[in-house]
């Protein structure tokens, strides 16, 4: 991994219960419909005992950038996302480069279950997993956004590799910013992150960055955990998006 500068590193530690998690919103992200038997009580025992010390954390790292039509430049990596994120990037300076992880227990709960014919609730555990993550990187992001504004800058929504056009095997260079095992974090030859629920990207930072409310119109993610929710109801979905 590339040498950094920690001055400008932030790490963040979150218990489950401080993120708000809406089971009834699981179970319509799971599209369980109507007629079919509801898993509140076990979700609920899921947050609330199972999953209650999971290893949820994140965090990210900021560094100066240069953007450039359809790519930007960090640290000597040069990011080929294609023009539709590139675009976000034109009045940014800087970059914050983050990762965020709910932890290796979700996915062992996850397997754990299904290995043991309860598929269903391996299902529930595996999207509240992605629900984790989601919730937590919104806090750290939130924090980000907090802390820019004292000093009169402005933050732009988080992308991630793989999302649009933008080649899921750049992890390795984003990847390459970061600390060695940042957040207890790990990639793959394959550009798979280690624990599997976890999500890696970049925000905009720059005196006249601008925050998008709504970016699914822009998106053609098959893996979005938001994406029935977009077809039924667009405004509720984008105000979900884990692209905020």
């Amino acid at each position: 991994m590339g040498n950094v500068n920690l001055s400008n590193t932030r790490h963040f530690k979150f218990h489950i219960e401080e993120l708000n998690i809406s089971i009834e919103n699981i179970e319509k992200l799971a599209r369980m419909g109507e007629g079919m038997p509801s898993y509140i009580e076990f979700l609920n025992k899921e947050i609330n005992s199972t999953l209650l010390d999971a290893s949820i954390e994140g965090g990210y790292i900021i560094l100066d950038s240069d953007s450039k039509n359809d790519r930007i430049e960090v640290e000597g990596q040069v990011f080929q996302m294609g023009e539709a994120i590139a675009k976000h990037y034109t009045n940014c300076s800087q970059l914050a480069v983050f990762v965020c992880t709910a932890g290796p227990e979700v996915s062992k709960r996850s397997m754990e279950l299904s290995q043991n014919g309860d598929l269903i609730e391996g299902f529930l555990v595996d999207i509240l997993g992605s629900v984790i993550v989601e919730k937590a990187m919104d806090r750290i992001q939130k924090t980000l956004q907090e802390e820019l504004l004292k000093n009169g800058l402005k933050a732009t929504n988080r992308y991630s590799p793989g999302y649009v056009d933008w080649n899921v095997g750049e992890q390795q260079k984003l990847f390459s910013l970061l600390p060695n095992q940042f957040c207890n974090v790990s990639l793959s030859e394959s550009s798979l992150m280690s624990p599997s629920k976890s999500v890696s990207g970049i925000i905009g930072i720059g005196k006249n960055a601008k925050y998008k409310h709504h970016v699914c119109n822009d998106c053609s993610s098959a893996n979005c955990i938001y994406r029935n929710k977009r077809i039924k109801d667009p405004k509720n979905a984008e105000n979900n998006c884990s692209f905020q």
